[in-house]
């Protein structure tokens, strides 16, 4: 299908970097649409980094036919939002700027962003704790009781979404691999596990499918996980 959008990204996120950011230290777009997986629905994604700043904020609009999405930051607030994407093992602001284009870079802070963050991302994420992969295998284990239980097409629908959503991030988890939502859920779990990427997905329609993949994930995992499970929650107050 044509992009029925002018012009290209990079010169459409120059423009509103001109335009909208023309006192920002930093612009970089990325994502998807500088890719060939960029389709008719694909957004600029961009990374602005300007001088101090009270809060950071994400705004969302429009600009000529292109849907836009900003994330505006200082760069101390952006080092601190990539770092704490990293540490809960999402690679998404931290990829877009390690692989995006810089549209703007005042004094060489892109450059360098660019640099750490590619850095941080060859390093991988960090390794699951058993209590991680506890508390995944607990929730799964649950889910998959749930759906072998119901007999409600409605409820099946809702429960067999969260039995592949789970499936995936305890794989992903466990495998020590970056996770995502969406989209990106789908395309994380490909990268690390091609064959339990495709059978998650052909199987959603199908309950009892779906609940035999989901188990061979909890069995490769440590197995199903309830008797004995205990967490202690914080006091409050």
């Amino acid at each position: 299908m044509a992009d029925p959008r002018e012009g290209e990204p990079v010169a459409a996120a120059g423009e509103i970097a001109r335009r909208l950011f023309a006192d920002a230290r930093v612009v970089i777009v990325g994502g998807s649409v500088l890719t060939d997986r960029r389709t008719s629905m694909s957004d600029l994604d961009l990374v602005v980094v300007t001088g101090p700043r009270d809060a950071p904020y994400r705004h969302s609009f429009t600009w000529g036919n292109w849907p836009v999405e900003a994330l505006v930051h200082d760069e101390e607030t952006l080092r601190a939002h990539c770092t704490d994407n990293l540490a809960r093992r999402w690679a998404g602001i931290p990829r877009l700027i390690a692989e995006g284009a810089l549209v703007a870079d005042q004094d060489g802070v892109g450059t360098r962003l660019q640099t750490e963050m590619r850095q941080r991302l060859s390093a991988g994420p960090t390794a699951a704790t058993a209590s991680e992969l506890d508390a995944q295998r607990y929730e799964l284990t649950d889910l998959l009781d749930d759906l072998t239980g119901a007999d409600d097409p409605a409820e099946i629908a809702f429960i067999a979404a969260r039995v592949l959503t789970k499936s995936a991030q305890l794989a992903l988890l466990a495998g020590q691999h970056w996770q995502g939502s969406g989209k990106w859920l789908w395309r994380e779990l490909h990268d690390h596990d091609p064959g339990l990427a495709d059978q998650l997905a052909t199987a959603l329609p199908d309950a009892p499918r779906l609940g035999a993949v989901a188990r061979a994930v909890l069995d490769r995992t440590g197995g199903p996980l309830r008797d004995g499970y205990r967490v202690t929650d914080p006091r409050c107050p």
